[in-house]
C-alpha cells in the first residue's frame, strides 16, 4: 500500500509538470499535441507503476484536457460532441494502452524469469552430470541454489545416533541483507527427526508444521538417513505469491540432487568393497606366498641347524649345512626387506618423496661396486658380470639415490634369476653371460636400461601386468618387478620392459630429462 502512495504522488507530479508544459505550449501543439503529452504520461505510468496507479492516471490526465484545454476552459462542461468524442476516446485508449503495457511488462518479467530458470536449470544438470565426489556435489547444489533462489541454504544429515550435522553450506552472498544470518541456528532436532523417519517435507505447502520458519525437504521419500535440504528465511505470515511456484521448482531440484548423490554414494560403495576385495586378495596371497616360499628355507635351515647338532658330522657336510643356513636367511632376509619396502613405497603414495639431481653414472657406480663387493666372497652370491654403456656421462636426473640403487638391484637380480633359467632349461652357460646396463638420451628423456640373455617375457606382456605376490618362478613373492614399478612412479617415471632380439628382455626406467633453465639453479 505505501508502495503504491508513493507511485501515485510520482504520477501526480509528472502530470502536473506534463500540464504545465502543456499549457505553456498550447498554442504551438494543439489538443493533438497535448493529448499525446498525457498519452504518454500514462504509458510511463503503466510500464512502472501498478494498474490502479495507471488507471487513476489516465483518469486524471482525462479530466485535466477537459479542464483546461477544451472549450469552455476552466470548466469540466464540454461545448461541442467532438470534444466529448475526443475525450471519451482518450479515456479508453489510455485504459487499453495501460492494460496491454501491464501484460507485456508481466509476458517480459516471465520470459526473463523463464530464461533465467533454464539457464540454472542448466548449470544445475551439468554440476550433477560432472560431479565426482559427494562432498563437491552438495556444496555447489547449495551455492546453485542460494543465488537462484536468494534463500540460504544448508544439507544436512542424521548420524546413528540421532544427531544432526551439516553436510553443506550455501556460502555465497545474500542480496537480501536480512537473511545473512537465516541458518545461523539450525532448524529444531525434532524437526529433522521427523522429516528423516517419515521421509515428507515440511513446507507451508503441506500438512506438517505449516508454521515452521524453514522448509526441510529429504533426499528420500521413505524413511531413511538419507540428507535433509534446508531453506532458510521463510516468512509464512507473508508468503509472497509465487512461493509455490518455489517450493515446487525447489523440490524438483533435490529430486534430481538426489539422484546423483545415489549414484555417487553406490558408487563409492564400489570403490570400497573393490578395494576391500583386493585387499583380501593381496593378503591370501601373501598368506598362500609365505605358507610355501617362507616355510621351505625355514624349514631347511631348522634341518640343517638340526644335523650341525649332530656330535659326528663332518667338517665338509658341516660346511655345506652352513653355507645353506646362510644361503637361506640370506633369501628370508631379502624377501623381508622387499616387502617392507614395497609397503613404505605404497605407504607414500601421494606424498612428495625427498629427491635431488642424481648423476646415472654415480647411481650405476655404487650399485656396481655393490655387486663386485657380493663376488669377493663366493658363500654370499654368485659373480655377476655388469656391462655398463654410458652415451653421455654428464647426464643428470631428479631422483632419490637410495630408491633408484634399489630398482636397479632388483631389475639386475631378475636378470640374473633369468639368465639362470634359461641356462637350466637349455644347458647353456648362460650363467656367465654379462648382464648390459645402457644410459642413454632420447626423445627429451634419459632412459636406464637393464638388459639380459635369459627366456624374455611373452609376447602380449607390459609392465602394467605386474602384480605383487605373483611370480612365473617356483621360489619367491614376485615383488621384485613391482617394486620397480612404484619407485618408477614415485619419480615420475616410466617403466616399460619389452623382448630383446635375438632372446632376454630389456626392463628400461625412463626419466624427464631436466631443463636448461633448471639445471642453471643448481
Amino acid at each position: 500500500m505505501q508502495k503504491q502512495s508513493l507511485q501515485l504522488m510520482s504520477m501526480l507530479v509528472l502530470l502536473a509538470i506534463t500540464t504545465a508544459i502543456n499549457y505553456s505550449f498550447f498554442g504551438a501543439l494543439g489538443i493533438t499535441g497535448v493529448t499525446l503529452l498525457y498519452l504518454l504520461v500514462v504509458v510511463t505510468a503503466a510500464y512502472f507503476c501498478a494498474f490502479i496507479v495507471a488507471s487513476v492516471s489516465a483518469f486524471l490526465a482525462f479530466l485535466a484536457i477537459n479542464y483546461f484545454f477544451i472549450e469552455p476552459r476552466y470548466t469540466f462542461e464540454v461545448a461541442h460532441l467532438e470534444s466529448w468524442v475526443s475525450l471519451v476516446c482518450f479515456l479508453i485508449v489510455s485504459m487499453v494502452i495501460a492494460s496491454l503495457v501491464k501484460e507485456l511488462k508481466f509476458q517480459t518479467l516471465q520470459s526473463s524469469i523463464a530464461t533465467q530458470r533454464a539457464k540454472f536449470a542448466r548449470n544445475l544438470a551439468e554440476n550433477l552430470a560432472l560431479a565426482t565426489e559427494i562432498n563437491q556435489l552438495l556444496q555447489d547444489s547449495c551455492n546453485l541454489l542460494q543465488n537462484e533462489f536468494d534463500k540460504p541454504v544448508s544439507i544436512v544429515q542424521l548420524d546413528d545416533s540421532g544427531k544432526s550435522y551439516n553436510l553443506a553450506t550455501s556460502n555465497s552472498t545474500i542480496s537480501n541483507s536480512s537473511t545473512a544470518s537465516a541458518l545461523t541456528d539450525m532448524p529444531n532436532h525434532g524437526l529433522l527427526k521427523w522429516v528423516s523417519d517419515n521421509g515428507k517435507p515440511i513446507s507451508p505447502y503441506t500438512n506438517y508444521w505449516s508454521k515452521s520458519t524453514y522448509w526441510l525437504i529429504p533426499f528420500n521419500r521413505l524413511p531413511s538417513k538419507d540428507p535433509i535440504l534446508v531453506v532458510g528465511n521463510i516468512d509464512n505470515d507473508n508468503i509472497q505469491a509465487g512461493g509455490i511456484e518455489t517450493y515446487t521448482t525447489i523440490k524438483s531440484c533435490v529430486d534430481q540432487i538426489s539422484q546423483a548423490y545415489q549414484r555417487l554414494n553406490n558408487s563409492e560403495k564400489v570403490k570400497h568393497a573393490e578395494l576391500v576385495a583386493q585387499s583380501e586378495a593381496i593378503q591370501s596371497a601373501l598368506l598362500a606366498s609365505i605358507s610355501h616360499d617362507m616355510r621351505t628355507p625355514l624349514t631347511s635351515i631348522l634341518g640343517a641347524a638340526t644335523t650341525l647338532q649332530q656330535p659326528d658330522v663332518a667338517p665338509e657336510q658341516a660346511s655345506q649345512l652352513s653355507a645353506l643356513i646362510a644361503s637361506q636367511a640370506r633369501y628370508l632376509a631379502s624377501t623381508t626387506e622387499n616387502i617392507l619396502s614395497l609397503i613404505r613405497l605404497e605407504s607414500t603414495i601421494g606424498e612428495q618423496i625427498p629427491m635431488d639431481w642424481q648423476s646415472p653414472e654415480e647411481i650405476i657406480g655404487v650399485v656396481t661396486a655393490l655387486y663386485q663387493s657380493r663376488s669377493e666372497n663366493q658363500s654370499r652370491g654368485e659373480l655377476v658380470d655388469l656391462q655398463v654403456t654410458i652415451t653421455e656421462p654428464e647426464l643428470l636426473i631428479k631422483a632419490n639415490a637410495n630408491l633408484l640403487t634399489q630398482a636397479l638391484v632388483n631389475l639386475i637380480d631378475n636378470a640374473k634369476q633369468a639368465q639362470s633359467k634359461a641356462a637350466h632349461s637349455s644347458l647353456t652357460n648362460l650363467n656367465q653371460a654379462p648382464i648390459l646396463i645402457d644410459v642413454y638420451k632420447i626423445d627429451g628423456r634419459i632412459n636406464i636400461s637393464v638388459s639380459d640373455f635369459g627366456i624374455g617375457f611373452s609376447e602380449t606382456f607390459n609392465a602394467s601386468q605386474i602384480k605383487k605376490f605373483s611370480s612365473n618362478n617356483t621360489k619367491g613373492f614376485g615383488l621384485g618387478l613391482s617394486i620397480v614399478q612404484a619407485i618408477a612412479k614415485a619419480h615420475g617415471a616410466t617403466f616399460t620392459i619389452n623382448n630383446r632380439e635375438g632372446g632376454g628382455a630389456c626392463a628400461t626406467l625412463s626419466f624427464h630429462m631436466p631443463d636448461v633453465g633448471t639445471l642453471l639453479d643448481i
